[in-house]
Parts: C-alpha cells; structure tokens; sequence
C-alpha cells in the first residue's frame, strides 16, 4: 500500500486528476489506486480496452499506426493516452498495452513486454512520454506489476513536465504533442493507401447496410471531390451488397438553391458516379419561405450581412432535410462528406450538413480524399477543383480557404503531423478549440 499511498499524496499535492487507458492490465491501474481512502478526488475515469476496436471506437488509436506497429507498441501506448486526455477531464493519463500471458504475442513478442505512455494537460499544452519494460511472472503477476510501474513513474514524469515547461526548450515537442493529439482524435492518418481505403470504406458502407436493415444510400451531390468521392463509393457499395443477395440501391441528390453556378460539374459528378437514381430537388422556396416565416415571427434580421449568414444556414440543413425525408420514406442511411480537414476547422453547418448516419470519408484530409478521387478514376476537373461551400449569396463560389484563413496545404500538413507555420498552427488550433461545440455531442447537465 506504500507505493498506492504516495501515487495518492502525489496526486492530491499536484491537484491532478488521472484518467487511464489500460488494455493487458484492464483497469487494475485505476482498481489498485481506488483502494486508498480519498484517492477518488484524484480519479477522473478508468478504461479497459482490449481489442483494436475499442482502441479505435474510445480512444481514437489509428488502425494503421496498429498495423504499422502492432499492438505492444509505443506508438499505440502514446495514441491511448493522448485519446484518454482528448476525451476527458483529466490532467494527466497512463496508457499500456502489452502481453500478460500464458501465450506470446503474434508477433512473437515475448511474455511480460508492455509498453506505457503517460500524457500530461499543463497550461493547454500536451506533454507525452513513453516506455517499454518487461516483467517477469504469471499473467496476474506481470499485470499488477506493470500496474503499480505505471503509477510509480507517474512523479517522474510528471516533474520532467513541469521542467520542460519551465524552462520552455520544449516548446516545439509540446507543439508537435499538441498536433498529434488533434490528428489522434481526428483519426488522421499520415499516409494512405488509396486503394485500400476504397475498399475499406466501400465494405463499411456495405457492411452497415446490412446491420441496419436499411435498404438505401442517399448522399447530396455538389459538384465538388468530396461528394463525387463519397457518391461512387455508395454506388460500389450497394453493388456488392446486391452481389451478396441484400437488397440495395444508391440514391443521389441534386439539391441546388435556385440556379447552381456549377451546376455543369455536379452533372459530371453524376455522370461519373452512375447513381441507381437521381432526385433533383430545389431547396430555394423552403428555403426562403422558412426565413420569410421567422421575420414574420419577430426575428429581427440587422443587415444584409446577417441575413446571408441565417439562410446560409437554412440552406444546409433544408438540404439534410430533404436528404432525411428521402432516407424515411425508402429505408435508407443518409450520407455525410465529412472528412479530416473540415473536421478539424469545424468548417461545417451543426445539424446541416455536419449531420448524417454514416460518414465514409471521417479521417482523411483532403489531399487523401483527391487520391482517393484519382484512383476511382474521376474527372480530373473535379478531383482537383477548389472546394467551396457556397453558402452565402452575396458572395457566391466563395473558397473555403478564403473563409478559413489558411490553406487546404497547411491544414493537410496539420493532419499528417508534418511541420507547419506558427501562424498557420495558431489559426488551427485556435478554431479546433473554438469549433468544439460542433464536433461533441449536445451538452447535458453534469
């Protein structure tokens, strides 16, 4: 109990609050330390995770880095803990993966290996550090023994944090701390293999066709990558799920307000997609009239600019409206176009086009979703066009740069945990924080 007595002092003196990601010793970190009296002010939450999945569903640990790695990796250790203190309160979070036993890991690694990551949250910064030991014993032995090394070097690391910031040398290594959480959360990966993706989001769309019971895709076609992207890989999808014997058909949406500037590439998009069905739908007079409703209610509208900004608006989630009505009435899943990049700029209208029942493209930025547009073979024209949202009418075919203050180039390097600017790392990081609300579910009370 001496060493579970100090961790508790530890924490209480510091005012830390630890949260653990714990898969070969499955919460026996958090279940030792909870046998000191009081120890709970100091105890945020405790997860055991054992599969990649759940590494991945709760934690956000990358299925590549997995692969690349494997399971007993410091690479995956430093991805749980930086998920851990991503997803919640915690000042600071202990990680470890590794072999228990009775039998060595598939890659042959030995009984007793396992590795440890501890992440700190001090002054907004993220500070990550890591190991590898192996311990000697039975399955429980080596278990409780990585549990109380974990909490014994907790101190230790914990001091170099606080040296570390003090002295301020780490200020990039915080930086790139910071960068590799984000793109942990984001589930961004540095490389891709595009085919594989292909292939892998195709048979995630099949395969949630087929445990839902749904019978339909349906996905809102704009004339830009992200949707031509996502629109062929439905239409693959549902052709393999009719291969299977299921039910399945692929329905794509024009949905433009009014007359679509670019209406000629949206054409190309569906010509390239081959969609089972098109409905061309005209959001313009909803649109309008529901605007026309609220001034007549009393919203009070103070000038054209906020005006545009509140149809701007409208017109996303009259789009998803229609989108949903179609998905009611034929049994279908509504598509979303989200990926990495407008994830982490929360470039996106909550509960408009940010809302969806499955989203093929979470992950990639958008260099990755044009590499995916290569490989499936679509128009040139469309695979590198300059994205735009084309949402305000007093500024139509708007750049999505130009609205973000910083590049597609910049923020893909962001996500690939490549070196970018400090202005551009400034502007990122502030608007991840500021745009938070739009990627967490709705606040309930505590």
């Amino acid at each position: 109990m001496e060493l579970l007595d100090r961790i508790t002092d530890y924490l209480i003196d510091n005012e830390l609050t630890l949260a653990t990601a714990e898969s070969c010793t499955a919460g026996l970190i958090i279940s030792e330390l909870a046998r000191v009296p009081g120890s709970g002010q100091s105890i945020d939450c405790g997860l055991g995770v054992y599969s990649p999945q759940s590494k991945n569903r709760y934690l956000g640990v990358s299925f590549d880095t997995i692969e690349s790695h494997g399971l007993t990796s410091e690479a995956v250790a430093s991805e749980m803990a930086a998920g851990a203190l991503n997803n919640n309160d915690a000042d600071v979070a202990l990680a470890n993966t590794g072999i228990a036993g009775p039998n060595p890991g598939d890659d042959d690694t030995p009984i007793g290996t396992v590795c440890f990551a501890w992440a700190f949250r001090l002054n907004g910064d993220h500070h990550h550090y890591c190991e590898t030991r192996r311990f000697d014993g039975t399955r429980n032995e080596v278990r409780l023994a990585a549990a109380h090394y974990a909490l014994e070097r907790l101190p230790h690391y914990h001091r170099l944090c606080l040296e570390s910031a003090a002295k301020g040398s780490e200020e990039a290594r915080s930086r790139q701390a910071r960068q590799r959480a984000i793109g942990v959360q984001l589930h961004a990966r540095s490389e891709i293999d595009p085919q594989h993706e292909i292939e892998r989001r195709r048979d995630f769309l099949c395969r949630k066709m087929q445990e839902s019971g749904q019978t339909t895709l349906v996905l809102g076609i704009s004339g830009g990558v992200d949707s031509t992207v996502a629109g062929r890989l439905a239409q693959l999808a549902v052709e393999k799920r009719r291969e299977q014997g299921g039910q399945a058909r692929f329905i794509a949406m024009r949905l433009p307000y009014g007359v679509q500037q670019d209406a000629d590439d949206a054409d190309k998009a569906l010509d390239f997609i081959q969609p089972d069905d098109v409905f061309d739908v005209n959001i313009q007079g909803a649109s309008d009239t529901l605007l026309e409703s609220l001034v007549s209610g009393g919203l009070t509208i103070e000038d054209a600019g906020q005006r545009d900004f509140v149809l701007g608006n409208i017109k996303a989630r009259q789009r998803m409206v229609a989108q949903y009505a179609v998905a009611g009435a034929r049994g279908g899943l509504v598509i979303g176009t989200d990926q990495a990049a407008e994830a982490l700029m929360g470039f996106f209208t909550k509960y408009g086009d940010g809302a969806c029942d499955v989203a093929p493209l979470t992950g990639l930025n958008k260099r990755q979703v044009r590499q995916l547009g290569m490989q499936l073979g679509a128009p040139k024209a469309l695979v590198t066009k300059a994205p735009t949202a084309d949402l305000e009418s007093l500024a139509p075919q708007k750049l999505d740069e130009e609205a973000l203050g910083v590049s597609y180039e910049e923020i893909d390097a962001f996500l690939e945990n490549r070196e970018v600017s400090s202005q551009a790392f400034e502007t990122i990081v502030t608007t991840y924080r500021r745009t938070a609300h739009k990627r967490d579910l709705p606040i309930v009370p505590d």
